[in-house]
């Protein structure tokens, strides 16, 4: 049997505007991040709220590396998705095919790059799933 989890999958501005005109991002192979078995490893002392903050900022540190503001936590099945035993994020995960907007929970917006404090941890920015649009405008 299948259970939800929740993965966080940095996103450009171009799968945004794909998402806005057909309510799903667009179908391919994509690296996410979630709270793996390998993350409750390296982490033991963490509870479920801190893991999931962990697995937020594994997707930041990738967005950002990228060049990307944009992190979308995305609510999937876990039989959707396979862990990757050797990636440098402990909490990297794989994911294909097309994603509903409506499995969509929130979007985090990362400080634009000269804004960041480089030797803290990554500020995000909640908005809600339904402001796509407003945050299209903040990111244009």
């Amino acid at each position: 049997m299948s259970r939800r989890i929740r993965i966080y999958l940095p996103v450009d501005r171009e799968e945004l505007r794909v998402l806005e005109q057909t309510r799903a991002l667009p179908d391919r192979i994509r690296t996410a991040f979630a709270v793996t078995d390998r993350l409750r490893a390296s982490a033991p002392a963490e509870d479920t709220e801190g893991l999931e903050y962990l697995a937020t900022q594994d997707a930041a540190v990738d967005a950002a590396t990228r060049g990307l503001r944009v992190v979308a936590a995305v609510d999937l099945d876990d039989e959707d998705l396979t862990e990757l035993p050797d990636a440098e994020l402990v909490s990297a995960v794989q994911i294909s095919g097309s994603l509903p907007q409506r499995h969509v929970a929130s979007f985090h917006l990362l400080d634009p790059p000269g804004e960041r404090d480089v030797d803290a941890d990554l500020e995000l920015s909640w908005y809600d799933a339904t402001e796509l649009a407003l945050v299209l405008r903040v990111t244009g």
